[in-house]
């Protein structure tokens, strides 16, 4: 397990920093398990560590003793209740908009179950997933396609601008990107997979734009909309509650499409625990039931 961590972090420090252990112990571990094999696993030059060919082979290997080791663990259990832990990785927004039922939800029907979210931007979980600090990821992007990813679940979302309801942008049938660009704007940090979009746009047409408040929180942003404090360019699904409570409107602009897609992905070599499937039946449950809504 040792190795595992170090080969997917290529990093003694980070690896002893995760597993608990101090950076003597998991250099003597790593020391003790070459002489036993009779292999250099790592290249140290200076502070840099890398792999060597010989130390993929059996990184490939030590994956499927710990997979196998996860089934044993689980297959001997004294019972059949589900239990453990189970770590997901996902992005903000859809902490607040898709989680926090299914949270509640989960825990009262696995209460032995050990929750642990993560939130970040797309690459940062994209690399937590790779290095196996997440069990799986709930994020919105364009549509990532990789050969070690296996995609559980992908559903279409609307970006778009919205207004607290009211605001004379929403009264108008077609509205220019250029007016829109002209109000008070609120947008999330820097980073987020759609505030991209609309940076490269902005950047491409070399429009002088900026916010007038940059912030994380996307409760925040709904809740400065909803008192018509500004507009923001958001996932209809972060206001879907607000714009059937008539309190959010979206604003029709002319030629503005832009469509990401929610998906989930884990790692194809990841053993999915009870817990860890459990959690994903439930959250493409949901997921599927607000489509049909």
């Amino acid at each position: 397990m040792t190795f595992l961590r170090v080969a997917e972090l290529q990093n003694f420090t980070k690896a002893a920093e995760q597993l608990g252990y101090s950076q003597s112990t998991v250099t003597v571990q790593i020391q003790q398990l070459e002489q036993e094999l009779n292999i250099k696993l790592f290249e140290r030059i200076g502070k840099k560590v890398t792999v060597t060919q010989k130390g993929w082979e059996v990184f490939d290997y030590a994956k499927e003793i710990r997979n196998l080791t996860e089934k044993i663990k689980y297959t001997s259990a004294e019972d059949n209740a589900i239990k453990g832990k189970v770590c997901i990785g996902v992005i903000e927004s859809l902490l607040y908009s898709d989680m926090i039922k299914i949270l509640s939800a989960y825990h009262k029907k696995y209460p032995k179950v050990e929750l642990i979210v993560k939130t970040n931007y797309v690459d940062v979980l994209l690399e937590m997933m790779a290095h196996n600090e997440v069990d799986f990821i709930f994020v919105m992007d364009r549509m990532i396609y990789h050969k070690e990813w296996v995609k559980a679940y992908v559903q279409k979302e609307e970006i778009a601008f919205f207004a607290q309801y009211g605001h004379h942008l929403t009264q108008k049938e077609n509205v220019t990107i250029e007016e829109v660009l002209k109000e008070d704007i609120i947008l999330t940090e820097k980073g987020v997979s759609y505030r991209k979009e609309l940076d490269e746009y902005v950047e491409k047409n070399k429009i002088d734009f900026k916010p007038f408040l940059e912030i994380g929180d996307t409760k925040v942003i709904v809740e400065l909309m909803k008192k018509g404090e500004g507009i923001s360019f958001l996932p209809k699904i972060a206001v879907l509650e607000e714009i059937e409570n008539q309190k959010i409107k979206k604003i029709n602009v002319k030629n503005w499409n832009i469509e990401m897609w929610k998906q989930i992905l884990y790692h194809k070599n990841k053993y999915v625990t009870p817990q860890m499937d459990a959690f994903l039946k439930m959250l493409i449950e949901m997921q599927c039931n607000k489509l049909k809504y």
